[in-house]
């Protein structure tokens, strides 16, 4: 299990081969050997022997800030196992290994696009002839696939699949906006209409969540699988998001769809003043969504993943 402490004042501390959490009067009990991990997001008090208690059982100890995102970590100081399922992860940079999870994650993505768009065009009183042209351009992708096998440059194959799928896709999403929201395509940093806005925004929430969670399951978030190593960037969390755009694209289409989307949502920026940004107001209406319909999944599914990845490594090493 991880355990998440996210209440100020709350203390952590041993007694033997169990971890004590005490929040306000409430004090509970949890052997180490049901921990996986433990987050501490709150201004806590964790005694130092909560601490060994941690590196003597590989428990990953995170510190991270009031959205969840990780800003320090425990180590132990002699090799052990989140050692050897790193040195493992850097061993399958570009093998086919890689391979293999790379084009698991892009076809997960590609069925779960579909799916949304599916689901869309079953919902509409009237046949919209962009969604089926969108679903038929994925299908395709989805072919090209499966009859895929292993190059060195397979990444630069699989990104070119996954891009053309993505302008399909997006192009199907924006036909059921309401027109006023509508958009030409996707558009990043900074987004130049309102529902960029809100899907960038949206995407980096999700971003922090897969990030504390690859970081909890032992893996570095710097080594990416699928997308190319770069500096200073947790490219391992880039493979993985993907795995979740169409979940949290169906927040945001929902937003709109049911007219909860307010213009007082959305403000300039004197520092680019062609793009579109969240208001105050907006940041916590997406977030109050991401929480009640994607927080939990998201995390859950990133750690069966970290999971199974772990588990193709030793498998294959």
């Amino acid at each position: 299990m991880i355990i998440e402490i996210s209440e100020h004042g709350s203390t952590l501390k041993r007694d033997h081969d169990c971890f004590i959490i005490q929040v306000s009067n409430e004090k509970t009990e949890i052997p180490a050997e049901k921990v996986d991990a433990i987050i501490v997001t709150a201004n806590a008090l964790v005694s130092t022997q909560a601490v060994a208690l941690c590196l003597e059982k590989n428990i990953q100890l995170v510190l991270a800030n009031w959205s969840g995102k990780p800003f320090g970590r425990f180590w132990v100081s002699t090799p052990g196992r989140v050692t050897e399922y790193r040195r493992k992860q850097y061993l399958h940079q570009n093998t086919p290994t890689a391979f293999k999870i790379s084009k698991d994650i892009v076809t997960h993505k590609l069925r779960a696009q579909r799916k949304f768009l599916v689901d869309l065009k079953g919902n509409r009183k009237t046949p919209n002839e962009t969604i089926n042209n969108s679903i038929n351009a994925i299908n395709k992708s989805l072919k090209s696939l499966t009859d895929l096998e292993y190059v060195h440059s397979f990444k630069q194959t699989l990104l070119g699949i996954e891009g053309f799928a993505a302008a399909e896709y997006f192009s199907a999403v924006s036909s059921i906006l309401p027109k006023k929201y509508a958009f030409k395509e996707r558009s990043r940093q900074p987004a130049q209409d309102k529902f960029n806005a809100i899907i960038n925004y949206i995407y980096g929430i999700t971003y922090s969540s897969v990030e504390k969670i690859v970081i909890l399951s032992g893996l570095d978030p710097n080594a990416g699988i699928y997308h190319a190593d770069s500096y200073g960037k947790p490219t391992l969390v880039f493979d993985l998001i993907e795995l979740f755009r169409a979940k949290v694209d169906r927040i945001v289409v929902k937003l709109f769809t049911k007219k909860q989307v307010k213009d007082s949502w959305f403000m300039s920026s004197d520092d680019a003043p062609l793009g579109v940004f969240l208001s105050k107001e907006g940041r916590k209406a997406v977030i109050t969504a991401y929480m009640q319909d994607a927080s939990d999944t998201v995390e859950k599914e990133s750690w069966l993943y970290c999971r199974k990845i772990m588990a193709i490594f030793v498998k294959e090493t």
